[in-house]
């Protein structure tokens, strides 16, 4: 085997439920199998700023992250504004159906035209996916001047803000939206998404890299999706820690909300398509959330094709 090359990951462990094939496939040895070294950080200390694409730059420049996981959205917004990275592949799974604003159980809330009536804000984390596809969703059906937002930083603080009556409503994805359903909140409006997770390389990840990388990734994701009863229970593991530790307040009924929890299914590595990237970047730029920046070309570096890694 040719010597083994380091890959630092920066782990948000609130977000896990995004990059649990890279748990899995740390813990199976799969990136070590494929000649990387996997490094973790965690950087949840310093938590989430609303400045995203100057965070990621940041660790990029210095070295403490040599990629990042993110929302098709700011996948392109952070390469695009900064010049840093590049967009290697976007990752499929359940997820980006689980996106809905939830209220309190007790609340007289009863679609998305109340929130606008009554310019209530919606937590959001600010240049993240909840932020992009709330008001992608919303815009479409009310005027863009009646969405208000509260940035709160990272999903776990909204749903803490939403359950101490610091905001009414809030979106929430993936197990958090879980157990607000178990515990009886009340779900206002699904979202719609279609957009996958961008994976952002630094621009010295070689090509080899890069693929040995990817062909970990898919491995666990077909490890995840072939035995679902063993990694639903690591992943129920790793919610109930991050509960415990981020979200006290609910970490008392673990019991009837991990019932609820899903394991979400994954698809393979993909490709990122002109026309996809376009898209997003038009629509960043229409709603002034972006300078138009990179094009396709100078953002997108793929290395696979049709979910297999070359």
């Amino acid at each position: 085997m040719a010597q083994k090359v380091s890959l630092t990951h920066g782990y948000y462990r609130p977000y896990f439920y995004w990059m649990f094939p890279i748990v899995v496939a740390n813990e199976e040895k799969l990136f070590e199998a494929e000649g990387v070294q996997m490094k973790i950080n965690d950087i949840v200390a310093g938590g989430q700023p609303e400045d995203k694409a100057g965070w990621y730059k940041e660790a990029l420049d210095s070295g403490t992250r040599d990629f990042y996981f993110c929302c098709a959205w700011q996948g392109v917004y952070s390469t695009c504004s900064t010049g840093r990275g590049k967009i290697g592949a976007g990752l499929r799974s359940t997820l980006i159906k689980t996106f809905a604003i939830y209220s309190k159980p007790e609340s007289d809330f009863e679609n998305i035209l109340d929130i606008a009536k009554r310019g209530a804000e919606i937590a959001v984390n600010k240049n993240a996916d909840a932020h992009y596809v709330t008001l992608k969703n919303l815009s479409e059906l009310i005027p863009e001047s009646q969405i208000k937002f509260a940035h709160l930083g990272g999903i776990e603080k909204c749903f803490s803000a939403l359950i101490n009556d610091e905001v009414q409503v809030a979106t929430l994805a993936g197990p958090y939206a879980e157990a607000a359903e178990a515990i009886g909140y009340r779900r206002l409006l699904a979202l719609s998404r279609t957009e996958p997770t961008f994976v952002v390389l630094g621009e010295h990840v070689s090509e080899n890299v890069a693929k040995s990388f990817f062909r970990a990734i898919n491995l666990a994701v077909d490890l995840i999706n072939g035995d679902r009863s063993k990694y639903r229970h690591r992943y129920l593991r790793e919610f109930r820690e991050v509960v415990e530790k981020y979200l006290p307040e609910i970490s008392g009924q673990m019991d009837s909300i991990l019932a609820k929890v899903r394991l979400p299914a994954w698809s393979p590595v993909e490709p990122v398509t002109r026309d996809e990237f376009n898209q997003i970047q038009s629509f960043l730029v229409e709603k002034g959330l972006s300078v138009e920046g990179r094009s396709f070309d100078s953002s997108v570096e793929s290395v696979v094709t049709s979910g297999v890694a070359l």
